[in-house]
């Protein structure tokens, strides 16, 4: 008789515990941000015959400057949100000398 109530109470214990998890919400997962995130309106301002001052003050610092391609910044910029995919946006400004020459920013979809 002892017997049978601490089974029960055991049995009784582990349905209740195995069917809670299933109404507990997930853990909160932050959102991750890396790089450069670049304002539209401050990409807008960025134009080809700017000197390289001019923009690191328009743009900040890039994120990578290859030591083999001087002449090209990229501004990278990634966002994984807590629960989604990651969007990877890339910004490459090409110079001839101090002079921007050419920006590809087929891939960057700036922040409002």
């Amino acid at each position: 008789m002892k017997t049978a109530i601490i089974t029960f109470f055991i049995l009784a214990f582990s349905a209740i515990s195995f069917s809670c998890t299933s109404i507990l919400p997930d853990a909160h997962k932050i959102d991750i941000q890396q790089g450069n995130a670049i304002k539209a309106e401050d990409l807008n301002k960025l134009k080809v015959g700017m000197n390289k001052k001019q923009v690191t003050l328009l743009l900040g610092t890039p994120l990578i400057r290859d030591i083999f391609h001087r002449d090209r910044w990229d501004y990278v910029y990634s966002f994984k949100p807590g629960k989604g995919e990651t969007k990877v946006m890339r910004l490459t400004l090409f110079f001839k000398g101090d002079i921007l020459d050419k920006i590809d920013n087929v891939s960057y979809v700036p922040e409002s």
